[in-house]
């Protein structure tokens, strides 16, 4: 097994996912003369539409960028694998089950509520009672935690009732963004963002068009940006989110103006990237694999031949060219091969081998679950394995469908392409996904699969304050999926987020995070 170093890069991506035409602070600014008109609002897009308003039930990719403007969380990501405070000013890790946070005195929410160290647990609180997504057990592990505040000194303890070393990334995480009172009492006006004084962040909900927009606004009162080396220029007032899944669309839209930034993973990229009118940032921090489903009703249930045959069918290669236009990185393993602790022993994978798949493969009905706007990775994925002799069967739902099917409702599917945002560049993140019980048992594991031995590999790595042995056990754990083929890697999305003239977004520890985009002129 080859190992990267936890303690040099603990979430600190390579330098293979720099940031190519930016600064080394990880920043991208289009142009930048002064002809480039003053504005106080940026003008980007999505793929998909948000949908959920609660951060801590929310799923999906657009979900979660909205969540990051308008929660804030106790740390924040900064480079080169750093932590940095949120709403945090101090933090210490006293052992791997306890920890200790001092929340800032200055920070209140969108009514005007101080955000105090009980505001903070009682939304930490609020968090872990929560079920439906992976965020909790990314926060806390799989024990229970307790928090215990102490008023005068400003802090929250918290303790683990099973060891986690990794609690303090998960605190950098969206899903954990602080819910204030008002939003606390009204989940339901919260998850539909009707309830302004639930923010804590910088950013407040002030119009939705339910699939079409977003609008948001920034707060007056607001002052507790994270402490980010090379950012520059001024926050938008309002920052305006459209739904484009055409990405010619929005290039076309950011040349002419209608854009201020958009994210690209296709060959629309390359028309902004040698445009010195352009500035970009990149990050691969989203994972496309094959998941397959072992619930006792799906096909691939207690049959590792046939989870091998579909991944000898299809080509990682030829993914990354019909999904992404050659432009990703292809993977080792479970999540970008640039963060720690990632395995990259080749011989693991499953060769593409299309005739000894048919041999496998055909008579076979496979159920094949996939998001919409995303037709030539589906597309080449069902050609490949009806060419292997399999019957596929597509349904195809918008983001926010496709990923509650997927936790609530395994015995409609048997295989989907997932692309998973590994947003805290930690390696279990990408584990706890397809290890340990699913999601209908009360756990985060989409594929059902019953492997007790990386289970028991992951759980040594969560419980370690070694980072040795924390990394010698996340390896093993990978070495069990891909020998299972629970999973089939495919390759990961280089999502370039360009910005046009007078406009600079930010990326760190190869994250994007869409609350430091700024205005540079």
């Amino acid at each position: 097994m080859a190992r990267k170093s936890l303690a040099a890069i603990s979430l600190a991506v390579a330098a293979g996912v720099a940031l190519t035409a930016c600064s080394s602070g990880g920043a991208s600014q289009g142009g930048g003369s002064s002809s480039a008109p003053a504005t106080s609002a940026i003008n980007t897009v999505l793929w998909y539409a948000p949908s959920n308003f609660d951060p801590a039930t929310a799923s999906s990719s657009p979900d979660l960028t909205a969540a990051r403007l308008g929660f804030d969380t106790l740390l924040r990501k900064g480079d080169d694998g750093a932590y940095l405070g949120g709403l945090a000013t101090d933090w210490e890790a006293a052992s791997a089950s306890s920890y200790t946070f001092t929340v800032r005195d200055d920070a209140t929410c969108a009514d005007g509520t101080p955000i105090t160290a009980q505001v903070v647990a009682d939304s930490l609180e609020n968090l872990a009672a929560s079920e439906g997504t992976n965020t909790r057990s990314l926060a806390f592990g799989d024990g229970d935690p307790t928090f215990t505040v102490d008023d005068a000194a400003g802090t929250v303890a918290i303790e683990l009732s099973q060891p986690y070393s990794q609690l303090l990334g998960g605190m950098t995480l969206e899903g954990t963004g602080i819910i204030c009172p008002a939003g606390l009492a009204d989940p339901e006006g919260l998850a539909a963002g009707q309830v302004e004084g639930a923010f804590s962040g910088p950013y407040t909900l002030t119009g939705y068009s339910a699939g079409v927009s977003a609008t948001y606004t920034l707060r007056d009162d607001y002052d507790a940006w994270p402490d980010w080396e090379g950012v520059e220029g001024t926050p938008a007032t309002t920052i305006n989110i459209t739904v484009e899944s055409d990405s010619n669309t929005s290039a076309n839209l950011l040349e002419s103006g209608g854009l201020d930034v958009a994210r690209f993973y296709d060959s629309n990229a390359t028309r902004f990237t040698e445009n010195d009118a352009f500035g970009y940032v990149t990050d691969n921090s989203t994972a496309n694999t094959l998941l397959f489903n072992e619930d006792p009703t799906s096909v691939f249930a207690d049959d590792q031949e046939l989870r091998a045959a579909v991944a000898q069918a299809v080509s990682a290669e030829a993914f990354n060219a019909a999904a992404l236009d050659g432009l990703g990185n292809l993977m080792t393993s479970v999540t970008d091969s640039g963060f720690a602790n990632v395995l990259d022993d080749e011989s693991l994978l499953q060769p593409y081998d299309p005739e000894a798949a048919a041999e496998v493969l055909t008579g076979t009905t496979i159920r094949l679950l996939t998001m919409t706007n995303w037709e030539p990775a589906v597309d080449y994925v069902t050609e490949a394995l009806s060419a292997a002799g399999a019957t596929v069967q597509v349904e195809s739902l918008d983001a926010s469908e496709w990923a509650a099917k997927l936790r609530t409702e395994p015995t409609t599917w048997d295989l989907t392409i997932r692309g998973e945002t590994n947003s805290s560049g930690l390696v279990h993140q990408a584990l706890v996904t397809k290890i340990g019980p699913s999601f209908t048992e009360g756990g985060t594991n989409y594929t059902s699969s019953d492997n007790p031995e990386g289970e028991a590999y992951l759980a040594a790595a969560l419980s370690s304050a070694d980072p040795d042995e924390q990394s010698e056990n996340f390896l093993a754990a990978q070495e069990t999926l891909l020998e299972r083929v629970d999973m089939a890697p495919l390759a990961t999305s280089t999502h370039y987020i360009v910005t046009r003239e007078g406009f600079a977004a930010h990326t760190f520890s190869g994250y994007w995070d869409v609350s430091a985009l700024r205005i540079t002129s």
